[in-house]
């Protein structure tokens, strides 16, 4: 199962099961091609586009992820209309994220469950 008995992400799954399962929940459409192994920084968290919005996840294990100004210019190129962004925590303000129209969402918290 993708989360243990506790509501937290059951990481043995592997972080490739992990991204599938957001991305699908998210569109409802089959994963595109993710990258895989030791590619760009970018490319691990970077879901893809969809109807002109960007889905990332940034998700190290065993490590607390936040969603800040450095992360957003380290991982956030893809130019889209829309951003949603996975992480467990956010310190970006609320009037930035609704001027540049990105919709934070906490792991596992906000990841839906079928």
């Amino acid at each position: 199962p993708l989360f243990d008995e506790n509501n937290n992400l059951n990481e043995t799954v592997g972080i490739k099961k992990i991204r599938e399962y957001v991305w699908f929940t998210e569109t409802r459409i089959p994963t595109p091609a993710l990258p895989e192994g030791e590619g760009a920084t970018t490319e691990k968290v970077y879901l893809g586009t969809h109807n002109d919005t960007a889905y990332y996840f940034i998700y190290e294990k065993d490590n607390l992820t936040t969603l800040d100004y450095d992360s957003l210019a380290q991982y956030v190129q893809q130019k889209a209309e829309r951003y949603i962004i996975y992480a467990d925590n956010c310190l970006l303000p609320e009037t930035f994220m609704r001027d540049k129209n990105i919709e934070f969402k906490k792991i596992p918290r906000d990841i839906t469950r079928f």
